[in-house]
């Protein structure tokens, strides 16, 4: 009785052996699909900043601004969408993965890093074609719990989700990468979350919905006063 109960202890034990290892194999290939998945549509996000880069050079070769202009802004809002979807993938997979795929971390230094770039194309599509867009620069952190930065981002989701002229671009202030730091440096960023707002304004710690639609508003009432064009889509504006 002792032996067959030790044998049986024996089989069960490498039978949970054999099912964990199965289910450790199948957590790092479903892991490693999602990673791959993310990187294709990171480089695919490359190659479409890199088509803007093309629509500013046709500026300089055409000599015909509406034109380049055009194509600027379409291609922008191609890309503004492709950003939401990769950054949709990349919240699914942080939120599912329960093995991490040690390539991951890569990848998110490089999705950070393109974002960083798209931001830059915004602030020069904004000069060189004086769109009405506002562009808003959002740090967040990783590192440290941050439930404010969380909140941050569904307020910023929620408002570019209901104004196209409003472009969010969130960045992780915890990345080690020489354009976060300079971005840091430049607009003075030590808390987090900050927004920086059109390249002029910092905001620090959490602004809700509100505040935030109030402070646009009061400064597209100011260049209006300029007899500039406005900051804020009527449509934001009504729908609260």
């Amino acid at each position: 009785m002792v032996k067959r109960s030790l044998k049986d202890h024996l089989t069960v034990f490498i039978i949970s052996v054999t099912l964990f290892s199965m289910g450790l194999m199948i957590g790092l290939t479903s892991s490693k699909i999602q990673s791959s998945d993310i990187e294709l549509r990171i480089n695919e996000f490359e190659k479409n900043l890199n088509s803007l880069e093309v629509g500013f050079l046709l500026s300089g070769a055409i000599k015909n601004k509406t034109i380049s202009c055009n194509y600027l802004q379409a291609k922008i809002i191609q890309i503004k969408e492709q950003i939401k979807d990769v950054g949709e993938a990349v919240i699914r997979y942080e939120e599912q993965a329960k093995i991490k795929d040690p390539d991951y971390l890569l990848l998110k230094k490089q999705y950070t890093y393109v974002r960083a770039q798209y931001w830059i194309m915004l602030e020069r599509l904004k000069n060189e074609c004086s769109t009405n867009y506002t562009v808003i620069l959002y740090f967040y952190r990783t590192k440290e719990p941050c439930p404010e930065c969380r909140d941050q981002g569904v307020v910023l989701s929620h408002l570019e989700g209901l104004n196209d002229d409003l472009y969010a671009v969130p960045v992780d202030s915890d990345e080690d990468l020489l354009i976060i730091e300079t971005l840091k440096k430049a607009f003075n960023v030590t808390k987090t979350p900050s927004l920086v707002i059109n390249s002029q304004t910092r905001l620090e710690g959490l602004i809700f919905e509100d505040e935030l639609i109030d402070y646009l508003y009061n400064q597209s009432a100011k260049m209006e006063a300029l007899n500039s064009q406005g900051l804020v889509n009527q449509s934001l504006l009504e729908s609260h």
